[in-house]
């Protein structure tokens, strides 16, 4: 597959590495694609906490998996910055923004991948919108027996909740359609409505946006201020997003043209 993930990291609790353990087990043994992983913490975490267990897994997997440490200086966890970064380093024609915590069903990735590689669509969305999630009650337990397995996520039905799906989670695009829509908004700081502005900017910039009506599997997670309503910062990402969903095409191209990181971001870019 000519396709990268990109799997934006913060490993604040047991079972985020749970979860990681889990999504690149998965990933690794049902897909050839490469994996990007980028860690923003203050301190290198990933290579202690979920490395080994990979690495005894799978043994050496240079080429298909790479990881960076990118030092927080900030106060939160900058997912957007963090995924651009990933996707410059890219060289793939798909990528796949890819949270730490989200499984679909193998016909789904592939589904996805296809559209666009086709060159029917410019972005995926792989799962429904609606009560398309199955949110996943995963404990150590839990935890144990699916990676023991393999790996067949029906497996996980017993410990399921439905629950909604929009546009989280994960987003197939082709790598170039990605970048000249101006890539991840790097003025949303923290959680926040980021994967709603990046949806509707898709659609404003012309992309041929699609969707596989599926399930998402989503591992559940404690929350921290990076993950939730709780973040000091979510009322400017808020109020960014709103002010962003009144504007017109044209005002948004120029809104995107005039930002410092764009312009840093493309005159760098060296794919």
């Amino acid at each position: 597959m000519n396709l990268t993930f990109l799997i934006p990291v913060k490993l604040e609790s047991p079972d985020r590495v749970r979860n990681l353990k889990t999504v690149l087990t998965y990933l690794l043994s049902k897909f050839d694609a490469k994996i990007l992983i980028q860690e923003h913490d203050t301190e290198s975490k990933f290579p202690k906490l979920v490395m080994p267990f990979i690495s005894k897994r799978f043994g050496p997997i240079t080429q298909r998996l790479t990881y960076t440490f990118d030092e927080q200086k900030e106060p939160y966890f900058h997912k957007t910055k963090v995924l651009n970064d990933m996707l410059l380093r890219s060289d793939t024609e798909v990528v796949c923004n890819y949270d730490t915590d989200v499984l679909l069903p193998e016909e789904s990735y592939h589904a996805a991948y296809d559209a666009i590689e086709s060159g029917d669509y410019d972005a995926i969305y792989p799962y429904g919108c609606g009560v398309y999630q199955r949110a996943i009650k995963y404990t150590a337990a839990t935890f144990s027996e699916f990676i023991g397995g393999d790996m067949d996520l029906t497996e996980l039905h017993a410990h399921a909740t439905l629950s909604n799906s929009t546009i989280g989670w994960c987003q197939f695009i082709r790598r170039e359609n990605y970048i000249n829509s101006f890539m991840m908004n790097e003025n949303f700081h923290a959680w926040g409505p980021e994967d709603s502005e990046l949806y509707y900017r898709l659609h404003v910039l012309g992309n041929r946006v699609g969707r596989v009506n599926d399930y998402v599997y989503h591992l559940e997670h404690s929350r921290t201020n990076d993950s939730w309503f709780t973040n000091p910062l979510w009322k400017d990402n808020f109020m960014l997003w709103n002010w962003i969903r009144e504007q017109t095409g044209d005002t948004i191209l120029q809104y995107c043209r005039e930002q410092d990181y764009v312009k840093r971001r493309l005159s760098e870019k060296v794919h």
